[in-house]
């Protein structure tokens, strides 16, 4: 295999393993959420580029496996990989024909479309995998595709493992390409930080603010204290009827003597 070649397919297995960690990304913030058709959606995306990326290192057609085999030797994996695994790589190959054998095999029994949580616990109880079209355990962290179940914990150990390897070839043959990327990466996540800070400084002072505002209700007001009665007021004594002013005697008039005759 040829650099220009090589290089080619070094660059498609990178972005297949972004596009991977995305997939997972949404799919442990849809669990964090408890949102049901996140789970799902995004557990079946994971699936997509885990497929390409095993089609790619361990291709099931004879004339492909020539490539297979050069990216591994570059890679430096070997066949016990857990991404060597046809049920991965052939997932989405004759799709509609998979979906007609699972009706088909699951005929006269329980089955069970987009469930997210134990199959046991369905109906008579008689519910497994292979009868679930889609769903997902959260007990077993196990996700069903039309009857295939796939642990996907294992899957992210094996991702992680070949993302690896893959970034490091990648560093080795675009250095400058690498650093650039790393950059912008650091700066993303720089940005990110900033704003998760600035919103829960946000949710702090709302919080500050609701608080202070509002009574707690276990709270009750105490009852408003009874004006004290007033005191009757303190009765006037009567006063005193003044004594009637004594009018003065009148002076009798002396006898006028008799005139002298």
């Amino acid at each position: 295999m040829d650099n220009t070649t090589l290089a080619i397919y070094i660059h498609e297995l990178r972005n297949q393993c972004l596009h991977a960690q995305a997939s997972f990304n949404l799919f442990n913030q849809s669990v964090q959420a408890g949102q049901g058709q996140g789970i799902l959606y995004s557990a079946q995306m994971i699936l997509m580029p885990t497929s390409q990326i095993a089609s790619l290192l361990w291709p099931t057609r004879a004339r492909a496996r020539h490539r297979g085999e050069a990216l591994r030797k570059v890679l430096q994996l070997d066949d016990k990989h857990p991404l060597n695994d046809r049920r991965l790589s052939e997932v989405w190959e004759r799709s509609d024909e998979k979906t007609e054998e699972w009706i088909a095999n699951t005929k006269g029994k329980q089955i069970a479309f987009d469930l997210v949580g134990d199959p046991k616990v369905l109906g008579d109880g008689t519910s497994t995998e292979e009868t679930i079209y889609r769903g997902y355990n959260p007990d077993t962290r196990i996700f069903t595709y039309r009857g295939v179940s796939f642990n996907l914990p294992a899957v992210a150990n094996a991702l992680t493992d070949v993302a690896g390897r893959v970034n490091a070839v990648y560093r080795q043959m675009f250095p400058e390409q690498a650093k650039a990327d790393d950059e912008a990466r650091a700066r993303a996540e720089e940005a990110q930080k900033q704003a998760i800070a600035e919103q829960q400084k946000a949710m702090e002072a709302a919080e500050a603010a609701k608080t202070e505002t509002e009574q707690p209700a276990d709270k009750k007001k105490a009852p408003a204290k009874k004006a004290a009665p007033k005191k009757a007021a303190e009765k006037k004594a009567p006063a005193k009827k003044k004594a009637p002013a004594k009018k003065p005697a009148a002076k009798k008039a002396a006898p006028k003597k008799a005139a002298s005759k």
